[in-house]
C-alpha cells in the first residue's frame, strides 16, 4: 500500500472512514501531529545516533502508530521498517530509512497544512 490513489500522502477516504467522516475532527489530529511530529521524528534521530535499538523500537512503533490512525499508510511503513530495525537490532540502514520517513513526514505535512489552511474535506 502506498497512501491514497490520487498520490496524496495520506489516504482521504480511509481517514474518512477512521474518523467516522469528522472534518473537524480530522483537522484537530492534524493540528496535533503538526505540533508533534518534529518531536518524535528528533527522538527516532537520537536513538538511531546513539544505536538504540531498544529505544527507536520504542518511538518507531509509537509514530508508527500515529501516522496509521491518520492514514499516511506510506510514512508509517517506513516508521514500521525501523521499528522492526530496532527490534533486530539491526541498524546499519537506519539512516537511509530515517531520511525516507523525514522526506514522507515532510510531505505528510505539507499536506495536512494545506488541509487546515483552506478547509478542505474529505471530497476534495
Amino acid at each position: 500500500m502506498t497512501g491514497d490513489p490520487n498520490n496524496r500522502p495520506i489516504d482521504m477516504n480511509e481517514l474518512s472512514e477512521i474518523m467516522d467522516h469528522d472534518d473537524e475532527l480530522a483537522k484537530e489530529c492534524f493540528n496535533d501531529f503538526l505540533q508533534t511530529s518534529s518531536e518524535l521524528l528528533a527522538k527516532i534521530k537520537a536513538a538511531i545516533d546513539a544505536k538504540d535499538a531498544d529505544g527507536l523500537d520504542q518511538i518507531a512503533h509509537r509514530f508508527k502508530g500515529t501516522l496509521k490512525y491518520l492514514a499516511a499508510t506510506s510514512a508509517a511503513e517506513k516508521a514500521y521498517e525501523l521499528e522492526l530495525m530496532g527490534k533486530r537490532n539491526e541498524l546499519n540502514k537506519a539512516d537511509e530509512t530515517y531520511s525516507a520517513l523525514f522526506e514522507e513526514c515532510s510531505s505528510v505535512k505539507a499536506f495536512m497544512k494545506k488541509y487546515c489552511e483552506q478547509g478542505m474535506d474529505f471530497r476534495a
